[in-house]
């Protein structure tokens, strides 16, 4: 009998019928796939063979595929509705299909737990070129670092030289000053969709970057998307700062997951620090400065004034 196959799909720029996943989606819509095919008779490939990701990570037949362009371009898109992706894909499995296509991004973004079949199977994505690898290397001069990965909003991905507010640049500095480097035990790399805060971070706090604009990945140059991926990849710890969102990035988030790394979380709109042990336990500390709780409310003022 034939394989039954799902297949993740990562579509071309042109070929996207809503707004496209990020790569943090779609690694956290594959993962999501392969704990819900467990003890089916389906097996899970990932195809981004349309894309640029294909030229700058290993393609490993037990975890790629290389599909029809015409099924990858149509392939459902269901990234909101999660109930429908389970249903859709349980469909394919009761039917007499061989192949579905689909892009999600299925799954919770505060995922904590994860079999390690699924960890060993996502790690296969993060195979990148030795390129990329020896760049990270040569970047830092550094064995081990720190990774800070913070979230601005997609609007500074179409313009790298927009800037965030300055109640937003005051709330982050209380936020690093306060959760951050008090428990930064190595050199802290930055990472950001804001290139001028990582400018100014560096400058601020001698935290070393990688000095290009970020990319979403979805239209192309992905070179930095990769890059940020291998930097937070080979990082002994994780920090997170969302001042955009109430959720977790999955960029950063799952690989942390994925390669069991501790990680510290900051989300608008409440700014806990919300603290993930390597034996994935989620520690919540909501005590706050006066500094910090000033910097919050000053940031909730502007928000709600547009300022």
């Amino acid at each position: 009998m034939k394989t039954k196959r799902v297949i993740q799909v990562y579509k071309p720029p042109n070929r996207w019928v809503n707004s496209p996943i990020g790569l943090g989606d779609f690694i956290r819509g594959f993962c999501a796939l392969h704990e819900l095919l467990h003890n089916t008779d389906a097996e899970l490939r990932i195809d981004v063979s349309q894309t640029e990701f294909s030229h700058v990570i290993e393609q490993d037949p037990s975890f790629f595929c290389a599909g029809d362009p015409e099924l990858i371009g149509n392939a459902e898109e269901i990234f909101v509705n999660h109930p429908a992706a389970v249903a859709c894909v349980q469909k394919f499995l009761a039917s007499d299909e061989s192949e579905l296509y689909i892009s999600t991004n299925l799954g919770n973004w505060d995922w904590l737990q994860m079999s390690e079949r699924t960890r060993h199977f996502a790690r296969k994505f993060y195979q990148f070129d030795r390129s990329i690898e020896l760049q990270i290397e040569s970047s830092f001069c550094q064995p081990a670092y720190e990774a800070l990965s913070i979230r601005c909003g997609d609007v500074f991905f179409s313009d790298s030289s927009f800037q965030i507010t300055n109640p937003a640049r005051l709330l982050i500095h209380a936020i690093i000053e306060e959760h951050i480097l008090p428990v930064c035990k190595l050199p802290l790399v930055i990472t950001t969709d804001c290139f001028a805060l990582k400018q100014e971070l560096n400058q601020r706090y001698g935290m070393l970057f990688l000095p290009y604009p970020s990319q979403h990945g979805a239209f192309g140059n992905v070179m930095p998307v990769v890059s940020d991926l291998c930097l937070l990849k080979r990082a002994t710890r994780i920090f997170h700062i969302n001042a955009c969102a109430d959720w977790w990035s999955g960029f950063s988030h799952f690989t942390s997951i994925i390669f069991e790394k501790p990680s510290l979380n900051v989300r608008s709109p409440v700014f806990d620090k919300e603290e993930i042990t390597t034996d994935r336990v989620l520690i919540t500390n909501t005590l706050k400065s006066d500094k910090l709780r000033g910097a919050i409310e000053a940031f909730h003022r502007a928000s709600q004034t547009g300022v």
